[in-house]
């Protein structure tokens, strides 16, 4: 482990010479505001691939959470048709960021929408739903009452066939590099317990890597649940909420 650990200290170090190259400084400030360097293009071919294996289609509306300097949404207004994508950070610098990446990836013909919003965009979205709602590598920072906010928001913009996508952190998941401080660990079981508050339902669909994250990163073996409003049978061959809550809690 000490040397896995010393290797991806050096690897870090190594991509951390493209801030010096005038050509990557770009593409290194995105990486740096999202993490880990020198992923970008794989963690874009992961979002887009495992949305669309989870239903999503080109005319459908897309509420991205947590949309960062736009990692994932750049493919996504790529791939849906114009005035389709709306992402939603706090975090004013970023949401600036990603205003420039629109402009810079000449995708400014597809309308998309970008929210600085500390509501989820709640506030800021009037009577919009959506058919998908992505919220990737973020749900396990936020405590049971945001959570409740989130899944109050959700209850209400979800169209009745829509699906909403996020993940928790798994039982091997590397921590090292998370913000801190982290709440208590979520569950598919816990969540699921709040979401039926607010008329939703969970369901544990596996791990990143078995939809195509990269298995160098530590996070491939977080989670991914797929959140709808509840329906009386279980669906197919999605996993319930309790499948993977002996691992997780082992």
């Amino acid at each position: 482990m000490r040397i896995i650990r010393t290797l991806k200290r050096f690897r870090r170090r190594v991509y951390g010479l493209r801030a010096l190259v005038p050509g990557l400084r770009r593409r290194h400030r995105l990486e740096a505001m999202v993490g880990p360097l020198g992923y970008w293009n794989e963690l874009q071919a992961y979002q887009l691939n495992t949305a669309k294996q989870l239903g999503l289609s080109p005319a459908h509306r897309l509420l991205d959470l947590g949309c960062g300097p736009l990692q994932g949404g750049e493919v996504f207004i790529r791939y849906l048709e114009s005035d389709r994508y709306v992402g939603v950070d706090h975090r004013p610098e970023v949401i600036a960021v990603g205003h420039e990446q629109i402009a810079e990836s000449r995708l400014q013909h597809k309308q998309p929408q970008l929210l600085c919003s500390t509501t989820f965009g709640d506030a800021e979205l009037g009577t919009r739903t959506f058919d998908f709602i992505w919220a990737s590598q973020v749900l396990y920072y936020f405590d049971e009452p945001t959570m409740h906010r989130l899944f109050d928001m959700v209850g209400r913009r979800l169209t009745s066939t829509g699906i909403m996508a996020g993940d928790i952190l798994g039982p091997a998941a590397d921590r090292s590099f998370l913000r801190p401080p982290l709440p208590p660990a979520h569950t598919p079981r816990s969540l699921d317990a709040i979401a039926q508050m607010h008329g939703l339902g969970v369901i544990a669909r596996g791990t990143l890597q078995d939809f195509g994250y990269p298995k160098r990163l530590g996070l491939r073996t977080n989670l991914l649940l797929e959140i709808t409003h509840r329906v009386p049978a279980a669906i197919g061959s999605h996993r319930s909420a309790a499948d993977f809550d002996t691992s997780e809690t082992s």
